[in-house]
């Protein structure tokens, strides 16, 4: 063979892969279709706004549809089994609460998913803590005088909660614990009955998020807030952990997570897209105005750490109040 002809073959076969190569497709950018967000709860809620806000203005940001899509039921488990057994493709997230990934693994027996092993971490986008309320009835104006009233008077304060086990529960056991007193817990299926008797006096604290409507018609009282600082929209409410009970911090998070297996490239484009959103003023606005509470924005390093302490948290107290709840 000639030097000329083996130059004309390789030059043939180059020209073949060059056409093969151009023939193909070139690889899809992410996002290259509609994405999903699945809210655990109901529409109208503050999961559901939450959702919402974020679904839009991520929309504008990936050039792309955002769809919520509510699956509420089995305290946030049913919209997170769906959510874990979907592709790890990064079209489908599920706005889960500390409920969903903090607190259900340890009240419930069995869970069909795993919080750990089965999501990827992108960001918390909100927090909203709880006011501690009082009716106003009750001869204690801070903390500080709630703690002692309580301890001269053990198992004589009913605090009302939205059911057994749920966040505000936990919050009462936690402050119980931390304060070293004796409450009585008294769980509520609809928080408006609650919230009519914390005003009638038939319970006399709650830990709350919707209590402002009673404190303005003055039936109760807010003596602090249960984040570990002072929220923005309400500059002069203490924090309970600066009213006598150290170290005390209770919230309710929002964040988003990914079925386990989405690329990292996918999450952090994500996170970029979502930080760019919660740094809007208006977003932020709109935060607390929905939930009442403030943005968060973490990394998901940072989620996956929140994650695990909070579990680690709630677990000792679920375990020292001896709470049970039946699926």
């Amino acid at each position: 063979m000639t030097v000329r002809t083996l130059f004309a073959r390789r030059m043939c076969l180059l020209s073949v892969c060059v056409f093969s190569c151009a023939a193909l497709p070139a690889a899809a950018e992410y996002p290259d279709k509609p994405l999903r967000i699945i809210c655990a709860h109901a529409p109208g809620g503050a999961a559901d706004q939450l959702s919402r806000i974020v679904a839009d203005r991520l929309g504008h940001e990936l050039h792309q549809t955002v769809i919520v899509e509510n699956r509420p039921g089995a305290s946030t488990m049913l919209a997170a089994e769906q959510v874990a057994r979907s592709p790890g493709d990064g079209y489908t997230l599920l706005m889960a609460t500390v409920t969903t990934l903090s607190i259900n693994p340890y009240l419930y027996g069995q869970l069909r998913y795993d919080p750990v092993r089965d999501f990827e971490p992108v960001t918390v986008v909100a927090s909203t803590p709880f006011f501690l309320a009082v009716n106003a009835g009750v001869p204690a104006a801070s903390v500080s005088e709630l703690v002692a009233l309580a301890k001269r008077e053990p198992r004589k304060l009913n605090v009302g909660s939205s059911g057994n086990g749920t966040s505000s529960h936990l919050a009462a056991e936690l402050f119980n614990d931390m304060a070293g007193v004796q409450t009585v817990h008294v769980p509520y299926k609809a928080t408006a009955t609650r919230n009519n008797e914390l005003a009638a006096g038939v319970i006399q604290m709650v830990f709350g998020n919707d209590v402002m409507p009673m404190v303005q018609a003055g039936k109760a009282r807010v003596l602090a807030v249960t984040s570990n600082k002072r929220l923005s929209g309400y500059p002069d409410i203490p924090t309970v952990a600066e009213s006598g009970v150290p170290g005390f911090e209770a919230s309710v998070w929002y964040g988003l997570v990914a079925p386990k297996g989405t690329p990292d490239a996918v999450v952090q484009k994500l996170h970029a897209a979502l930080a760019r959103v919660l740094s809007t003023p208006d977003v932020r606005r709109q935060v607390m105005t929905s939930l009442g509470g403030d943005v968060v924005a973490n990394t998901p390093a940072e989620f996956a750490a929140l994650i695990r302490s909070d579990g680690e948290k709630w677990h000792r107290v679920i375990q020292r109040a001896g709470i049970k709840v039946t699926e």
